[in-house]
């Protein structure tokens, strides 16, 4: 009997207690915060929807950063600043001069290259010992010199003029006479003033966008009378086509003249050349065809520079 009084009993506690707990669940249920999925975004989320702080604070400092980046930085006080501006304009002035040298650059005319007139000459003549042979006056003044073979042999050998005087020839146009005598001013005069007075020949001038392939040496024109001279009989119509200044192994000047000539009605050149030393005068006449110059005057020129003279 009190077992049975005892099960009643607790039957009756249960059914009071049963539904209090199965209240609370349910309220706890109803008050719980409702959890919302949030995605990872730069954007602000769309309006009604209620996220955590931690979720808000993050989204608040990205879109805040991307912000930022668009902004444009402020320069930098000071020297870097002023550097920065700097750099920044000269990069623009750059930009624009090369723009404008590559949008307005004028079209390049085309140059005309010219040969300049100068007369087609022959190549001179390479001479060499075996064309010259040893001649010396022991005599007073002394010199010495080396002949030229092509001009012949000395036609008056044996005279009383051999010595101070000397002459070799083939013929009335090719010919040498070489000759130490006293110093004649009236002789000396032509042969300074013919290199004091002459006047330069002028190239043609030039058209538009022409110009020289290379400029030639200076040719002149001498007026110098040659009367002075007292050229042999045979020579005529002398007129000087140039004239200058050889030197010697001994750096003695030798003074030069070349005229066009004629001998014996044959159009010829006569090279003169003249040296002083201990008041005699060495004077050197080379007579030859005008057309066989390149052969003869590196001969002349290297007879004229092998003079030796006694001081």
């Amino acid at each position: 009997m009190k077992y049975f009084l005892a099960a009643i009993v607790t039957a009756a506690l249960l059914s009071d207690i049963i539904p209090v707990w199965a209240a609370a669940d349910s309220d706890k249920a109803n008050n719980a915060a409702p959890t919302v999925q949030t995605k990872a975004s730069d954007t602000l989320p769309d309006s009604g929807i209620s996220i955590t702080p931690q979720a808000q604070a993050k989204t608040q400092a990205g879109t805040t950063a991307k912000i930022t980046a668009t902004q444009p930085q402020a320069p930098a006080a000071g020297k870097n600043a002023t550097a920065q501006a700097d750099t920044h304009s000269n990069q623009t002035v750059t930009t624009g001069t090369e723009e404008a040298a590559t949008t307005a650059q004028p079209p390049q005319p085309v140059i005309q290259k010219i040969q300049p007139p100068v007369p087609q000459e022959k190549p001179l003549r390479v001479v060499w010992p075996q064309d010259f042979y040893y001649y010396a006056y022991n005599g007073e003044p002394y010199y010495s010199l080396l002949l030229p073979k092509d001009f012949g042999s000395d036609t008056i050998a044996g005279l009383p003029a051999v010595g101070p005087m000397l002459m070799r020839a083939q013929s009335n146009i090719v010919m040498l006479t070489f000759d130490a005598a006293a110093s004649d001013p009236a002789k000396a005069r032509v042969f300074s003033d013919a290199v004091k007075n002459r006047v330069q020949i002028p190239l043609p001038p030039l058209g538009p966008n022409q110009e020289y392939a290379y400029i030639p040496a200076p040719r002149y024109n001498y007026y110098t009378d040659t009367a002075p001279l007292e050229l042999p009989k045979q020579i005529t119509n002398a007129k000087i086509v140039d004239a200058g200044t050889w030197r010697t192994a001994e750096n003695l000047p030798v003074q030069y003249l070349l005229l066009s000539c004629y001998a014996d009605g044959q159009h010829c050149m006569a090279a003169l050349t003249r040296s002083e030393r201990s008041g005699k005068a060495f004077e050197g006449l080379f007579i030859f065809p005008y057309a066989e110059k390149h052969n003869y005057l590196p001969l002349v020129s290297h007879t004229a520079q092998s003079l030796r003279v006694r001081k």
